[in-house]
């Protein structure tokens, strides 16, 4: 399967002719995800844990979280950056030795989207995508007679092969379809998004959006590094963005 993504990101940008700058529109966006996770995690000695947590759950241990979007436009070919960052906190007493202490967990997601496309029709881009993925979880333990702790961090990277469906109706309103499937990292993965949206001035638009991502990573089978992450995230989008 990664031969054959390979193989449709070189048809892809060889195939875009050159188009000049008139002809190109860009869009930036911010938007939020507000998204629950639902699947596995295991980290070192293959230790797993169920993770079954909806966005209302987990809004509580949200410390700070940031979106972006990019797309350029010509007549014959799309490109895409999408950058999202999110990061969950919570502090909880316990005990070690008898001694009671503070644990503090946090956890980071970065991911990094670039996307290149061929518009087969007006309404109609095929599209090859990397998505980077960075996860670092930690806990650190503080009392009286004890301090300590530890962290995992890990990345990698998938390539993605989708199409997405996009169209206009009514004076403002435009909405769109995509789906990506992918490997590489994970051993498979998958994106879906619906997206319907409004534009509210000639450059200014709004959307909303219903989101899913699925991984099945795992890396470091039988030994101290092992890690797993199949994770589904899936939940409401909603954003702002600009065109020119």
């Amino acid at each position: 399967m990664r031969t054959i993504l390979v193989i449709g990101l070189l048809s892809l940008l060889g195939a875009a002719p050159a188009a000049t700058a008139g002809d190109w529109t860009h869009d930036l966006a911010l938007y939020g995800w507000f998204s629950g996770l639902e699947g596995t995690i295991g980290v070192a000695d293959a230790v797993s844990q169920e993770v079954n947590a909806t966005f209302d759950d987990l809004s509580g241990y949200v410390d700070f979280a940031m979106a972006g979007h990019y797309e350029a436009r010509g007549p014959k070919s799309v490109y895409v950056a999408d950058i999202s960052y999110v990061g969950l906190g919570s502090e909880r007493d316990a005990e070690v030795g008898n001694q009671p202490v503070k644990v503090d967990m946090d956890l980071t997601q970065w991911i990094f989207e670039f996307a290149g496309g061929l518009r087969v029709d007006p309404k109609i881009d095929l599209l090859l995508a990397t998505r980077y993925y960075n996860i670092d979880t930690g806990a650190t333990l503080t009392g009286q007679n004890n301090q300590g702790g530890g962290s995992v961090s890990k990345g990698w990277l998938d390539l993605y092969l989708g199409a997405r469906y996009h169209t206009t109706f009514g004076e403002r309103w435009f909405a769109s379809v995509r789906g990506d499937i992918g490997t590489g990292g994970s051993d498979f993965a998958w994106f879906g998004q619906v997206q319907l949206g409004y534009r509210f001035a000639d450059h200014w638009g709004a959307s909303v959006a219903w989101r899913i991502l699925s991984l099945d990573h795992e890396a470091d089978v039988d030994s101290a590094d092992y890690f797993k992450y199949d994770i589904t995230q899936n939940g409401l989008g909603v954003g702002v963005g600009y065109r020119f």
